[in-house]
């Protein structure tokens, strides 16, 4: 059985930011310096952000037996290699439980967040994905994104480089 998906509410900032902290740290808290890892989860996926960008943002949540799973995050490009045009996109957040990955929930999460208004139409949806996350990359290429460069960003001390993606509309 999928779970439900919906747009996040205000109710959930609580779990929603339970659950990017602990999804981001599974998936890249080894790649980085313990502190810088624990502060970029901290920082970048707190109650305080979440309720900041909520209104800003289409933010979509997988609820399973009342708990949720996953979530994705759309908005407006903020990768400064991309010259983005009026009406593109950016994925910037697609997460699942870790022991729930491989069940379709991800796939699940990026077709309802495709599907949106604000993701629909003659556009660009971008995105940037670590390039050693192999099932994030399958996912991405099954739904017809392809790599269109790079980007390079800070955690903490350490550069890192992530693959930008596009699909096209």
């Amino acid at each position: 059985m999928q779970p439900a998906i919906r747009p996040a509410r205000p109710a959930d900032l609580h779990a929603l930011a339970a659950l990017a902290r602990r999804t981001w740290l599974d998936a890249f808290g080894d790649s980085v310096a313990p502190e810088d890892a624990a502060a970029e989860a901290e920082k970048g996926r707190s109650e305080e952000r979440f309720a900041r960008v909520l209104p800003e943002r289409v933010i979509l949540v997988a609820e399973e037996d009342g708990e949720l799973v996953g979530y994705a995050e759309l908005g407006p490009v903020d990768i400064p290699e991309v010259e983005a045009g009026a009406g593109d996109v950016e994925l910037h957040r697609l997460y699942v439980e870790t022991p729930l990955q491989g069940r379709g929930i991800g796939r699940a999460l990026l077709d309802a967040v495709l599907a949106h208004p604000d993701a629909a139409g003659p556009n660009r949806v971008f995105l940037q994905v670590w390039e050693r996350n192999e099932r994030a990359l399958r996912l991405y290429e099954r739904a017809g994104f392809r790599r269109s460069g790079s980007t390079r960003f800070r955690i903490g001390g350490e550069l890192v480089e992530d693959a930008v993606f596009v699909l096209e509309r």
